[in-house]
C-alpha cells in the first residue's frame, strides 16, 4: 500500500508511479533525469507520446534543405529510455480525481487504457491553429513536426520541377515565389533554408534561374527577430536581404488561397507556397487538467513547476506558464528552457519522494543563435555578439554537442561533411501512398486546371460555381456551369488523356479532390461504379462533342493538378 502526494492511501503496492505525458524536450529530459531512480527501483516510470521518437528541433529546418537526413535528427525513445515503460498512444484526458490518465492506442479500432499515477508530468507542448486566418489551414504549410519539414521539402522540389516546364511567365513566377509568415526564430530560419536550397537547386534546371526565385518573409512588427537585440536583428536583416530574401515589416497575412497570399494592406502575392511560422495554440489536453490558465491558455504552475491546485501534477515546456524568477513574467517557450525544466522537475519529484522539499526553478539563458542559411548566423553568447561564419560554426558545434546519442552525432557530422563536398540532393521522395480525398478552395477567377494539362484528380463541387471553358479556334467559350454535387475530371483519368477544356472558379468554390490513383482503384474495384461512369461519358459524348462539365447530367472535362497544396512555436536556438 502506497501513499499519494496528497496523503491518501492507495491499494497499489510498489514504488511511486511517475507518468510523463509528451515525448518532446520537457518530457524526455524529465525522464532522463529519473532514469537512475528507475534502475534503483525507487520509482516506476511511464512515458506516453504520440510518436515513438524524440525530435531534435534545432536541426529541423536543415531537413528542408537536405543538409541533414530526417532520421538523423530523431532518436528512438525506447533506446533513449530503455528502463521506462514507453507507450505510443494519444492522451485523451487526465482524470485527476481518480489519479489516472486515459490513453488511446493507434489503430483502426479504438483501444483505450487507463494509466494510474502518483506523480504526473505534463509536457505535451502546444498545438498549431491557423484557423484565425481564412484559407491558411487549407493552403499553408505548418512547420512544427518532422512530417511538416519533409512535406515542405517535397513540395519545394515539386514546384521547381513544374516551373522547369512552365511556359507561362506568370505561372512560373507564382511557382517560384515562396512566402514565409512570421519573422521570429522559426520564420527566419525556414526562409533562409528555402532561399539557399531553391537557389542552389535551380542550377540543375536549364529553364530555372536562381534570379527567378523570390522568397518573401512577412513580419507584423517593425523588425525581425524580436528575441534578439536590435544590432543582431539588423545584421540578420542585412544578411537575408543581401542573399535575395525580401523582408516586409509591418505586414500580416489576411487570407490565403491556392494561388496567392492576401496581406493586411490589401496587397496580394501570387504564390503556390505559404509557410506558417505562426499559430501556436494551447494543447487541447489541457482542458481536462485541473488548474488555472494564463492569457495564452497555458497551465499555470508555481516556481517549483507544480500545479498549485492539485498536488502531484507538474507541468513543463510550452504548455506551462512558468514564472521567470530572474527576468519577471514567464519563461520563453524554447527548447533550452523546456529541457532544463524537465531536469528540474525530475529533481523535485525525487526530493519529494525522499521526504525533501522541492526547489524553485531558475535559469538564465547563456545566449541564442539564429542560423541565416549556409555559412552564416547571428548569435549572442554570454553577452558577446557574434555574426557571420564564426556564429554559424559555433551554432553547429553547440547543437551537435547537445544532440543525444553518439550514433546520431556521427551521422549528422557525415551529413554536414558531405554538404561541403557535394551539392544538396534534389530527389523528391513520396513517403505517402495515394493522396486519398482532400479539399481545396479557389476564389472567383482562379483556374482549377488548364486545357491540355495532365489529368491527376477527380473533383466534386461542394460549394460555389465552376465554369468549364473551351478554347476552340482560339476563342474562349464557357460550355458548362457546375454547382454543388457536380463532378468533373473523370474522363481524362479513365482515358489517360490530357484535359480537353479548362476549369475556372466562377465564385468562391470549395472542392473535394480525389487523387487519380484512388479514383482508378475505385473504378477497378467497383464494376457498378465503373459502368456508371462509362454510361455518363457515353451520354455526354453523344450529346455534344465539345461540351464539357460535371455531375451526372453534363459533359465533363477531366481532372488535373488543381488540388490545393497542403504554427508554430518560435523555437529559438538559445543556449
Amino acid at each position: 500500500m502506497s501513499v499519494t502526494p496528497e496523503g491518501k492511501r492507495s491499494e497499489y503496492e510498489g514504488p511511486p508511479r511517475v507518468v510523463i505525458l509528451g515525448g518532446g524536450y520537457g518530457g524526455v529530459y524529465a525522464a532522463l533525469g529519473l532514469k537512475k531512480a528507475v534502475r534503483k527501483g525507487q520509482i516506476s516510470l511511464s512515458l506516453i507520446s504520440r510518436d515513438n521518437f524524440f525530435l531534435y528541433q534545432p536541426m529541423l529546418a536543415e531537413v528542408v534543405s537536405g543538409s541533414v537526413e530526417p532520421p538523423h535528427i530523431v532518436n528512438p525513445i525506447r533506446r533513449l529510455l530503455p528502463s521506462a515503460n514507453f507507450r505510443q498512444a494519444e492522451v485523451e484526458a487526465v482524470d485527476a480525481q481518480n489519479r489516472d490518465v486515459i490513453i488511446r492506442y493507434p489503430g483502426t479500432h479504438a483501444h483505450y487504457d487507463r494509466i494510474p499515477y502518483d506523480h504526473l508530468i505534463i509536457a505535451v507542448g502546444s498545438s498549431t491553429d491557423l484557423s484565425n486566418v481564412p484559407g491558411m489551414t487549407e493552403h499553408a504549410f505548418p512547420f512544427r513536426t518532422l512530417g511538416d519539414a519533409f512535406a515542405l521539402r517535397n513540395h519545394l522540389i515539386s514546384v521547381i520541377e513544374r516551373a522547369e516546364v512552365e511556359n507561362n511567365a506568370e505561372e512560373k513566377a507564382e511557382l517560384l515565389t515562396f512566402v514565409v509568415v512570421g519573422g521570429g526564430y522559426t520564420g527566419v530560419e525556414v526562409a533562409a533554408e528555402i532561399n539557399s536550397f531553391v537557389r542552389e537547386a535551380a542550377r540543375d534546371y536549364p529553364n530555372v534561374s536562381p534570379g527567378d526565385v523570390r522568397v518573401v518573409l512577412l513580419q507584423g512588427s517593425g523588425r525581425i527577430l524580436p528575441e534578439l537585440n536590435e544590432n543582431q536583428a539588423a545584421f540578420s536583416h542585412r544578411v537575408m536581404e543581401k542573399r535575395g530574401i525580401e523582408i516586409r515589416l509591418g505586414s500580416r497575412i489576411k487570407g490565403a488561397a491556392v494561388q496567392r497570399a492576401v496581406l493586411n494592406d490589401g496587397q496580394e502575392i501570387a504564390t503556390r507556397t505559404i509557410v506558417a511560422a505562426i499559430g501556436s495554440s494551447p494543447n487541447r489536453l489541457l482542458e481536462t487538467v485541473p488548474g488555472s490558465r494564463d492569457s495564452r491558455g497555458r497551465l499555470v504552475v508555481d516556481e517549483t513547476l507544480s500545479v498549485p491546485e492539485h498536488s502531484g501534477i507538474w507541468a513543463v515546456g510550452d504548455c506551462a506558464a512558468v514564472p521567470d524568477l530572474l527576468q519577471g513574467g514567464t519563461t520563453p517557450p524554447t527548447a533550452q528552457y523546456a529541457l532544463r525544466q524537465g531536469r528540474h522537475v525530475a529533481k523535485n519529484i525525487l526530493a519529494g519522494i525522499k521526504g525533501g522539499r522541492p526547489s524553485p526553478f531558475s535559469y538564465k539563458s547563456r545566449g541564442v543563435f539564429v542560423p541565416l542559411g549556409r555559412f552564416s548566423a547571428a548569435g549572442d553568447v554570454m553577452g558577446f555578439q557574434i555574426s557571420g561564419f564564426p556564429a554559424w560554426w559555433l551554432y553547429r558545434t553547440y547543437y551537435l554537442y547537445q544532440l543525444p546519442r553518439l550514433e546520431r552525432k556521427l551521422k549528422v557530422v557525415i551529413d554536414w561533411t558531405l554538404e561541403f563536398i557535394f551539392r544538396r540532393d534534389i530527389v523528391r521522395l513520396d513517403s505517402t501512398g495515394s493522396q486519398g480525398v482532400s479539399r481545396a478552395h479557389y476564389d472567383a477567377g482562379e483556374t482549377v486546371f488548364r486545357e491540355g494539362g495532365p489529368a491527376r484528380n477527380l473533383y466534386v463541387v461542394l460549394e460555389g460555381r465552376v465554369g468549364i471553358i473551351s478554347h476552340g479556334d482560339g476563342v474562349e467559350k464557357q460550355v458548362a456551369e457546375l454547382g454543388p454535387g457536380d463532378f468533373f475530371g473523370e474522363r481524362s483519368l479513365l482515358q489517360g488523356s490530357r484535359h480537353s477544356a479548362s476549369a475556372r472558379a466562377l465564385t468562391a468554390v470549395d472542392l473535394m479532390v480525389m487523387s487519380g490513383a484512388d479514383f482508378t482503384a475505385l473504378t477497378g474495384a467497383s464494376t457498378q461504379f465503373d459502368q456508371l461512369l462509362k454510361d455518363v461519358m457515353q451520354k455526354r459524348s453523344g450529346s455534344s462533342e465539345q461540351a464539357v462539365g460535371g455531375g451526372l447530367s453534363q459533359e465533363g472535362p477531366e481532372g488535373h493538378e488543381g488540388q490545393a497544396d497542403p504554427t508554430s512555436r518560435q523555437e529559438g536556438h538559445d543556449i
